[in-house]
């Protein structure tokens, strides 16, 4: 929330609101990566197999039948467009994290830039007592002005009395002034103050609504690679392959 100018309605108003700053999202951590290292195994008569890494033990593909070459040249290609995407998840996640942290610093700063918006919301407290003080002063001069006034008699203490009301009515009338002067200058000096402040608030709520949204797009990221990843452990991981296809699908064929 910015800071609402102040507002004078006979006497000038205390300063009120907050910036409310936006809260940024915890970002979640990348998935472990696939193995990528086969494991030799033996294989009876099916001639030499080895196992893809990257599941759970062997247990996780008992039952499963020998990876054809397809399924094999599927099953590698799928895991190092993972890894690729792993790495450039990791490229992604740390200048967000570093952001994160000059964020939350520069959040510390702003909030201590609000001292001379409290010293302006003291000199303003000062000021409305200071008009109250006046306005009671103001109201006696009126009653004994009246009552002066309503006296018809012109002996000396009268006229003491109505030279010492005319005086203290050139001294109220000059320290009218003096704060009418000094509402003119607290006025000035919060509304730029407030302007410069919001401005700052401005600047750095839109930072951390980019932010959440680049971050949110990250999760969403990560998310989706880990259920590709956790697909490809049960479609893949620790299936048992020819050695013969591996080395046929290193050569192109």
């Amino acid at each position: 929330m910015k800071v609402h100018k102040l507002l004078l309605a006979g006497l000038l108003a205390a300063l009120v609101g907050s910036a409310a700053l936006a809260q940024t999202a915890t970002p979640a951590k990348p998935a472990a990566k696939p193995a990528a290292k086969p494991a030799t195994k033996p294989a009876g008569n099916e001639g030499k197999t080895l196992s893809l890494q990257g599941g759970n033990g062997s247990a996780a593909a008992a039952g499963k039948p020998i990876l054809s070459r397809e399924e094999l040249r599927e099953c590698l290609g799928r895991e190092e467009s993972i890894r690729t995407r792993l790495s450039q998840m990791d490229g992604r996640r740390t200048p967000l994290d570093q952001e994160k942290a000059q964020i939350s610093d520069d959040k510390t700063k702003l909030a201590a830039e609000r001292a001379p918006l409290e010293e302006l919301k003291k000199q303003a407290e000062a000021f409305s007592a200071r008009m109250k003080e006046y306005g009671e002063r103001v109201d006696g001069w009126n009653k004994r002005a009246a009552d002066l006034a309503a006296n018809k008699r012109t002996d000396a203490a009268t006229e003491r009395q109505r030279t010492a009301v005319n005086k203290e009515r050139e001294d109220l009338e000059k320290e009218q002034k003096d704060l009418e002067a000094e509402r003119a200058r607290l006025n000035a000096a919060n509304e730029a103050a407030i302007s410069t402040y919001n401005a700052k608030v401005t600047a750095f709520d839109g930072r951390v609504n980019d932010w959440n949204q680049r971050n949110a797009a990250v999760n969403e990221a990560a998310k989706n690679l880990e259920d590709e990843r956790m697909r490809w452990v049960s479609d893949c991981g620790d299936r048992r392959y020819r050695e013969d296809d591996e080395i046929a699908i290193k050569r192109g064929k």
